[in-house]
Order: structure tokens, then sequence, then C-alpha cells
């Protein structure tokens, strides 16, 4: 037998064939574990102010009886009401009456804020000034000067209407109180408010004026 001659050179590689079909996608493996939370970011600007409410003696719409200037014969008097500051330091900047009959004569009208120091005393902490004629309806007067009110304590609220023939809206309330201070009161032979004055809450009127704050 003739020997097998030696291998010849291997020839060039011929092109590549047109690619196959892709096969089906598998099935999706487990999901892995949750990591760990990254740090708290930085706390946001304060935003605004929420909308001042108002501290009323009573109910504007609960309005039943009017004060006149000169209610039960009193001369030269403010009458005034409690009210309850609730929560949070307040600072009040003005105050408001509701008129009912503006009344055809001049005559001093000021409103202001009372402290009870007493059971039948209170010292005047904040003040109107004064006006010598008023419109009928609400009435809004600033205070001399912006006033806070302390959280979870009682104040006055009190009107000094001197305006001839007028007459300011109220409620009829109150009741007779022995240890605490009145819900109500009345004071007479005044010449209006000042800033630390002590005025007497002994004298009731079973009234309430409609007075506000804010």
């Amino acid at each position: 037998m003739t020997p097998a001659g030696s291998t010849g050179p291997t020839g060039p590689q011929g092109p590549f064939g047109a690619q196959g079909i892709q096969g089906p996608t598998g099935s999706s493996g487990p999901t892995g574990p949750t990591g760990s939370s990254g740090p708290t970011g930085p706390t946001g600007p304060r935003g605004e102010n929420g909308t001042r409410s108002a501290i009323e003696t009573c109910s504007i719409g609960s309005i039943n009886a009017v004060i006149s200037f000169n209610q039960g014969g009193g001369n030269n008097q403010a009458v005034g009401a409690l009210v309850f500051e609730c929560g949070v330091d307040r600072t009040v900047s003005q105050m408001a009456a509701y008129v009912t009959q503006r009344g055809g004569g001049s005559g001093s009208f000021q409103m202001a804020i009372l402290r009870p120091t007493s059971t039948f005393q209170a010292t005047v902490i904040a003040a109107t000034q004064t006006v010598t004629s008023i419109n009928a309806g609400l009435v809004v007067l600033p205070l001399t000067a912006a006033t806070v009110l302390s959280a979870n304590s009682i104040y006055y609220l009190a009107v000094y209407n001197q305006v001839n023939g007028s007459n300011i809206g109220g409620i009829t309330a109150g009741i007779n109180t022995a240890d605490a201070p009145p819900i109500n009161f009345r004071s007479q032979n005044l010449s209006g408010f000042t800033i630390g004055q002590s005025l007497s809450t002994s004298d009731t009127l079973r009234l309430t004026p409609w007075l506000s704050t804010c």
C-alpha cells in the first residue's frame, strides 16, 4: 500500500451562516432582599402661619339683646365679659364691637382688654384709642400696642361707650359668683381706659356685650 501523503495547508475560512432565531426568555429569578434605608434628608423650611382666629365674648350670631350707653341707669360706665385663651400664647392687635344703634349724639367710645387680678378686680393691659362717633354695624379699632395673651388664661374684653343714644349688641348671660371672677361686669364713673388701671368687677348686669379681639 502506498503511504498517505502529508496534509496540505488549511484553506481560508468560509463566510458565517445567518444567525438563528432567538430562543424564549427564561423565567425571572427571585427578588433580592431590600437594601438598608438611606440617611434622613434635612428639614424643609417652615411653612406660613395659619389664619388668625378671633377671641369672642360670645358668638356674634347669638346676639339677642341690646346694651345701651347708660344700661341700667349707669353713669359713665364700661361693660365687659370673660373670654378664655386656649392652647398657645397669642398676640392680638385689634378689637371689635357690634353697634346696633349708633345714637344721635357725641361721646367717647373705647375698648380694652383686662386681666382679672382677684375675684372682683381686674387690670387694664391693653386699650384702643378713644373715638367720639361710631357707625352702625361692626366697629373695629386697633389696640395702641399689640398685646400677648397667655395660653390657658382668662381675660375680660370691655367697652366704654358714652355715645349718647347708642346701643351695642350682646346676649343675656351671667350667673352669681362667690369665689371666681364674674362672667360679666359693669364699672361706673369712668373717663375711659388707661393701661395699668384697676377696675372693680363686682357690679354685674347679666348682659354680655359681643366683643372680639384678634
